[in-house]
């Protein structure tokens, strides 16, 4: 009995002490902490804090709290490149959301999704999220974060288009629109936060469109902005973007200088991605200024993280993929058992009305007749589908054609042998090198390809030049005829 008395002294005491430790924290304390991990450059340690704040919300019944840390969670995921955690997150997020009628965070969820397919590919489910967020923000209430949402839905469409290669006019429509709902808000904090990202976006474009006037000043104005706010992450961006620009204008040592800037932040952040790009024009950089023994150890370095990034890649498409199946199954299913459903409805009120009024046999047989010659006709329009997808190639130049973004995976299921050993052979390629390796292997020519991708010849003929270096094909070698042959 003692130790029962014990026990529950012990129980009791842990309680109050777990309950005295989480009133230390009010909502005001926990928005406060879920604000720094935005500004945070450790990813990891961002998602220390957000994990933290989700259980402190949790515990004193703070639901902004617990939506806040989601999307604090989405956020550090995505740019550790955990494209897979971050659907699963965005998944939470929503499904928590929906239950609290939140329509912001709704949106954010639906845009964290639309991003984190983008990255993987699947581009067409990033444009269907893409569009309902698009749909949702109409009915969120308060002005700066509808604003706010309507800049991430734009600054996310010009994302979308940039990663599938589309005209960089287009992705510049999409970045404008962005500023302008950002500049929109009224909450300073926020409307710089969100205006030096897009600052950088739209820099980025516009170094894709060699405009590197207004891409250094954008870049400039988002590090500028970032640095006001104290916020390292986004001032590694605007570094990057100066870089970037520099680089393109054959200007090495400002390249240099802006690049070697960034690159601490980047690589506190872990962000493998924009690591991996400066390693790379790094070593190009040096390799221009005869500097064999740096151009070899940013060499390295970018070769090393070009094979982390391959094969994370592959394990989240795979895994998102796997998902994708999954909830096509369960969607098809649930569809499958609502129209069972109505079926047998149906046919029960048919065999009720059928004794009520004593219907004939053959009123009857001609309904029993009429549902045969549906289904027939339904399994004729499925052998009619099943000869349409049989002509695969003539598909595959369609889709390349349309610049559709199923145009990969859709080659790799007609060229498996072909697609299977250039990624053996050269697995430092990405994803957009295999692509352009695929409309080289169709036998498209250059201005095929700049008019099917919407992106000028000189563009195609760059892209050209890399690959060949990077499969170090000599330059008397036809490209077109070495694809084809391999």
């Amino acid at each position: 009995m003692r130790y029962l008395q014990k026990f529950l002294s012990a129980f009791i005491l842990f309680s109050l002490f777990t309950k005295a430790e989480a009133q230390k924290y009010t909502p005001k304390t926990i928005d406060s902490l879920i604000v720094r991990t935005f500004q945070l450059a450790d990813r990891n340690e961002a998602l220390k804090i957000s994990s933290k704040t989700y259980k402190l919300s949790d515990e004193i019944g703070y639901y902004p709290g617990k939506a806040k840390s989601l999307k604090a969670d989405i956020n550090s995921y995505l740019g550790l490149g955990e494209q897979g955690k971050a659907l699963i997150t965005a998944e939470k997020l929503y499904d928590l959301a929906n239950g609290e009628n939140d329509d912001y965070h709704i949106v954010q969820a639906l845009l964290a999704r639309a991003q984190a397919y983008a990255y993987l590919g699947f581009f067409e489910k990033a444009m269907k999220m893409n569009l309902e967020a698009e749909e949702t923000c109409k009915k969120i209430k308060d002005n700066d974060d509808q604003n706010s949402s309507l800049g991430q839905v734009y600054a996310g469409r010009a994302e979308i288009n940039n990663l599938q290669y589309e005209s960089p006019q287009n992705t510049l429509k999409y970045d404008l629109q962005s500023l302008e709902y950002y500049k929109k808000v009224k909450n300073r904090k926020k409307r710089n936060g969100w205006l030096a990202i897009q600052y950088s976006s739209l820099g980025y474009t516009y170094i894709d469109l060699d405009d590197y006037k207004p891409a250094i000043y954008y870049s400039r104005k988002a590090y500028q902005l970032a640095k006001q706010e104290n916020d390292s992450i986004n001032q590694a961006f605007g570094l990057y973007g100066l870089g970037n620009a520099y680089l393109a204008m054959n200007n090495s040592d400002s390249s240099i200088h802006y690049y070697k800037q960034a690159l601490p932040i980047f690589e506190k952040a872990n962000d493998i991605y924009r690591l991996q790009y400066i390693y790379d024009d790094l070593a190009s950089l040096y390799e221009k200024l005869g500097d064999d023994r740096i151009y070899s150890y940013y060499t390295k370095k970018s070769r090393e993280l070009s094979d982390i990034i391959r094969k994370k890649e592959r394990i989240e498409t795979d895994s998102a993929y796997t998902t994708i199946i999954e909830q096509e199954k369960k969607s098809w299913y649930q569809n499958f058992y609502i129209f069972i459903g109505c079926i047998l409805f149906l046919a029960i009120l048919f065999f009720f009305f059928t004794l009520k009024y004593f219907k004939s046999y053959r009123e009857e047989k001609e309904q029993k007749e009429n549902i045969e010659d549906d289904l027939i006709e339904k399994e004729e329009e499925l052998s009619h589908l099943e000869l349409k997808i049989n002509d695969a190639f003539a598909e595959l130049l369609e889709l390349a054609k349309n610049n559709d973004s199923s145009f990969l995976s859709r080659f790799k299921e007609v060229y498996p042998y072909f697609y299977n050993k250039l990624v053996t052979n050269y697995p430092e390629l990405t994803t957009g090198q295999l692509q352009f390796c695929a409309l080289l292997k169709l036998n498209f020519t250059t201005k095929e390809i700049a008019q099917y991708s919407n992106i000028s010849v000189r563009s195609v003929e760059t892209r050209k030049n890399r690959l060949r270096k990077k499969l170090e094909i000599p330059s008397e070698v036809d490209l077109n005829k070495w694809m084809m042959d391999l």
